[in-house]
């Protein structure tokens, strides 16, 4: 048993042969391909009856490659007072009067007549308005959410939308109870964004899916870790092999740390081809002009790090190919510690469960509450833009602590597992 690749190597032939491993895998990959899928799978109508004209009838898929022309031409335009005006015109607000548009009849001919109001400008219901419409309205939400309402007019300027901004941060910053450290950190990174912040006309696309879908993978991944390696150990107990290989003539360390190391390639390997098959389906269907778009465009968010969807969405699909390691560590020990694959598996939807439940703790909890930000489950929900830093010689985001976290966690979990098994006693 000197030969550690000899061990390795059987132990992947072994968990190779596994029909249940196969089964998980081509399962939980099928459903991480259909994630994006669905996005272009419906039928979008919007029916045109109140005001006379046709309905307007499209597939998802037509929408989207609509939207990848950006109808509107804001791509590569400046967030800047002009623009900020610009979309208050276009969503009808300066324009407070009560007045009829058009008049028609609904679907039981019943006549209805349309009134434009606050907030609903008429719009052109051809595909290329309604996307020109769907643009406007996602830099309008960026203004309703950083700007007083009394202030949503034509005199608005950029130093006005950026002053509320500034306000909203800062009590952002009050709330995650952050350092004046650490609030110095982030004035810095902020002297980097581009001001104004440049915009990409095709905001939401093939990266932005790969981004929002890759905390859907990661719990596929958990599932398939679950089903893959479960009864890797307890299989030795029931095959009756485990005081055997304690008998060997290096003891039976070597061959733990075979099947340890067996297990986490497969995990890793699970997650890589899950992660592998989302992406490419989300830019064959989606685009990938959205690459470029900043992340505080694309999110709307009070994050100060430049740094494009792009760049966020690989930052998410490293992340889960190193939760993946550390969902096979954590599989295993469960194994050794009920002695069961079963109750392995049944321990495991539990934390699943748990992490689903419990997606955030309050910020007052302190550490607490950051390292449950830093778990896998749950950095997908907002960690990679957490502003809380993590103080590690110099500051370190969440995104760049959480592997680090992970690694400590995989190599402590994994002894664990050596310690319980040289406890264990043998029949």
């Amino acid at each position: 048993m000197r030969n550690f690749g000899t061990l390795y190597r059987f132990e992947l032939k072994k968990l190779f042969q596994r029909k249940m491993l196969w089964a998980a895998l081509v399962i939980l990959t099928a459903v991480s391909t259909f994630l994006p899928a669905m996005d272009v799978m419906g039928t979008m109508y919007i029916s045109g009856e109140a005001t006379g004209r046709e309905p307007l009838v499209c597939s998802d898929y037509d929408l989207i490659q609509c939207q990848r022309s950006d109808p509107a031409g804001l791509d590569g335009r400046p967030f800047d007072t002009d623009l900020i005006r610009e979309t208050i015109r276009q969503m009808g607000v300066v324009d407070e009067t009560d007045r009829v548009v058009s008049s028609g009849e609904d679907g039981q001919g019943n006549q209805v007549t349309v009134r434009r109001v606050m907030g609903s400008a008429p719009m052109d219901w051809s595909l290329e308005g309604y996307v020109t419409r769907l643009e406007y309205t996602s830099l309008w939400d960026a203004l309703r959410l950083n700007v007083a309402n009394e202030d949503l007019n034509e005199s608005l300027t950029l130093e006005t939308y950026q002053a509320g901004v500034d306000t909203i941060r800062d009590n952002y910053y009050d709330l995650m109870g952050l350092s004046q450290g650490q609030r110095d950190w982030w004035a810095a990174q902020r002297e980097k964004l581009p001001s104004p912040l440049i915009l990409n006309g095709y905001p939401s696309g093939g990266w932005a899916r790969i981004e929002q879908q890759a905390y859907t993978v990661d719990i596929l991944i958990l599932l398939f870790a679950t089903v893959a390696l479960a009864g890797l150990f307890p299989m030795e107990r029931q095959r009756r092999t485990d005081a055997l290989a304690r008998c060997a003539r290096f003891g039976g360390t070597p061959l733990y740390w075979a099947k340890i190391l067996a297990g986490l390639t497969v995990s890793f390997c699970g997650a890589a081809i899950m992660l592998g098959t989302l992406a490419g389906t989300s830019l064959l269907l989606l685009g990938p002009e959205d690459g470029p778009t900043a992340v505080q465009q694309h999110l709307n968010i009070l994050y100060d790090e430049p740094m494009t969807v792009r760049r966020l969405a690989l930052i998410a699909c490293g992340l889960y190919l190193a939760a993946g390691v550390l969902y096979g560590a954590f599989v295993m020990a469960v194994s050794l510690i009920t002695k069961g694959g079963t109750a392995a598996m049944g321990v495991c939807f539990g934390v699943l469960l748990a992490s689903i439940m419990i997606p955030s703790l309050p910020p007052k909890w302190g550490p607490v509450s950051q390292i449950w930000s830093l778990l896998p489950s749950i950095i997908g929900v907002k960690g990679y833009t957490d502003p809380r830093l993590v103080r590690l010689g110099g500051y370190l985001t969440c995104y760049q602590a959480a592997p680090l976290l992970w690694l400590v966690l995989t190599l402590a979990l994994a002894g664990l597992g050596l310690a319980i098994r040289r406890r264990t006693p043998d029949r």
